[in-house]
Parts: C-alpha cells; sequence; structure tokens
C-alpha cells in the first residue's frame, strides 16, 4: 500500500509512526519523546495535518537544543511528518543558530512559546525542503533514502511528469517576488531560470535571461532587467529542485511552454487545450497505475 493511502486509514500517533517506518524502511529504531529516532535521523510525527512543519520542527529543535546543552549526539537529518506532508532538513544548517541559545523554549517541546515559533520559523524557511504527499510521496521517500546513504540531501529532478507543479511553486516562491514583471512573462522567466545551473544557461536562444547583480539572482526580458524583491522563495525553491532537468528533458520541457501559459492568455491566442486540473489528475493516476515515465 502507498505511504498516502495507508496514512489516510491511520488512527493514531502510533499507526502514523509505524507506517513511516515502514514506508522508509528504517531499522534499528526507537521510539519516545523523539517520536522516531534513528542515528542517522530524527523526526516529529502527528496523526493530523493542522499542525505547521513549522511548529513540528520548533517540538523538535526544542529535543536538539537539549541534546547540544548536554553534548549529546544530534543525527545529520531532522524530519517531520505527519498524514498530508513531510519535510526534511540537515541538522548542520541549524545548530549554528541553536548554539546562540537565544530562543525562549517553553516547559515542554509541545508546549513551545510564540516566541520560539517565531524565531524558529523565521530562521529555518530556506532550509527544509517540504512535500505534500498525496503529489510527492515519491520524492519525499527516495529523498531520505537518499540522504541516510549519501549524508546529503539530494535534490528533486524537474521532469515532463512534475512540471505544472514545479512551475506553480516558482510561481509562489519566486515569481510573486520579481518587481514589475507580468503574470504573462512567468513562463519565460521560469525557463530562464531551470535552463540555467547558476553560472551558465543551457541554451542561449532562450527570450529571457538568468543574471546576477551583486551576485544576486535576476532576470533580464526584453532588455529590462527585473530584481527580486526577496531572494528567501528563491533560496528555498532551489533547496528543493536539481538545476538545470537532465538532457534529455530540456528541449521536450521548453516545447511545453504554452500549457504554463494563463488560461485566459491561451484561450485568447487561440491555443487548443486540456485543463491542466484534468492533466494533473491524470498524471497522478497514470503515475499511480503505471509507475514513472
Amino acid at each position: 500500500m502507498k505511504l498516502y493511502e495507508a496514512l489516510k486509514k491511520a488512527q493514531s500517533e502510533e499507526d502514523v509512526k509505524d507506517i513511516y517506518i515502514k514506508a522508509l524502511g528504517l531499522k534499528s529504531f526507537t521510539k519516545g519523546l523523539i517520536d522516531i529516532q534513528t542515528k542517522e535521523i530524527w523526526f516529529e510525527a502527528k496523526d493530523t495535518g493542522k499542525h505547521s512543519s513549522y511548529a513540528m520542527f520548533t517540538q523538535l529543535l526544542h529535543y536538539v537544543q537539549q541534546s547540544l546543552n548536554k553534548g549529546e549526539a544530534v543525527p545529520p537529518f531532522l524530519a517531520v511528518i505527519d498524514t498530508e506532508k513531510a519535510a526534511i532538513m540537515k541538522s548542520s544548517d541549524v545548530i549554528p543558530f541553536l548554539e546562540k541559545k537565544t530562543i525562549k523554549w517553553g516547559k515542554s517541546a509541545s508546549q513551545y512559546t510564540r516566541e520560539a515559533l517565531e524565531a524558529v520559523s523565521a530562521y529555518i524557511g530556506t532550509y527544509f525542503v517540504s512535500f505534500k504527499l498525496a503529489t510527492h510521496e515519491e520524492e519525499f521517500i527516495s529523498t531520505v533514502k537518499a540522504a541516510i546513504k549519501s549524508g546529503d540531501i539530494i535534490r528533486t529532478q524537474i521532469t515532463p511528469d512534475n512540471l505544472k507543479q514545479v512551475f506553480d511553486k516558482w510561481v509562489n516562491l519566486i515569481g510573486k517576488e520579481i518587481n514589475g514583471v507580468a503574470e504573462t512573462d512567468y513562463a519565460l522567466l521560469f525557463f530562464a531560470d531551470i535552463m540555467n545551473d547558476g553560472k551558465i544557461s543551457t541554451h542561449k536562444d532562450l527570450p529571457a535571461k538568468l543574471v546576477f547583480m551583486d551576485d544576486k539572482p535576476a532576470f533580464m526580458l526584453n532588455g529590462k532587467i527585473y530584481e527580486l524583491g526577496n531572494k528567501e522563495g528563491y533560496r528555498r525553491f532551489w533547496a528543493i529542485y536539481h538545476r538545470p532537468p537532465k538532457e534529455e528533458y530540456r528541449n521536450y520541457l521548453l516545447e511545453r511552454r504554452d500549457t504554463l501559459i494563463p488560461l485566459e492568455e491561451r484561450s485568447f491566442k487561440g491555443a487548443y487545450y486540456t485543463p491542466l486540473a484534468v492533466v494533473d489528475k491524470a498524471y497522478d493516476l497514470l503515475a499511480e497505475t503505471l509507475g514513472n515515465n
């Protein structure tokens, strides 16, 4: 049974823990104040999707802080899990923050203060990688397994199967932060961004370009420079995905550009299209039945 489907039947937090342990193939684990504990990764678990990832990480980091204060070992990775979502981050990204000992923790991990939640949330937002299990459970499982095996978080590939979902996340985290650009140009800027390894573009003839102003990412379109109002979303997006896409996918992805143009714009241009919500659902059902690709 798939992870997400099994979680729908969970009746308790213990059920949630056991389902994740089985799906991830965890061995040599213990359960206790830290919900699931191995030498490589600690998990905070909930039996409902009502808690934010920030709140769950705040609880987990309370235990990390206690271990640091006692001089005890902390694992390389930290994760939060519930019935709808999951997230993972590297301990090394947050330990320097915790070592400052500026957070006002509550009486216990579950009784965190508002100040603790706000302080943790402000810091970790650009470091953890989150997954919606209804659509990205396989990516989560592969990311955790690869992290345990390699000691690092392996970023998700951009493929024809997840193009629309990646684009939507790019718009929310990056596109909306680009000052003065029209929404109808998001697709052009998106491809300029993903078809670049951070230094060199994979194609010389793209209508938009990724550029850097004082080492900060910006975009050039029609001879005009568009800068980001906030670059945290940019850092967070590229903490999730690998750039650029594999060479075998690049030209095909560029050919799919019209599917990312806003619906009203495509209608105006007379393009024939299948509603994207239908396409997304079709991909989900096909992948569930036939597997990837």
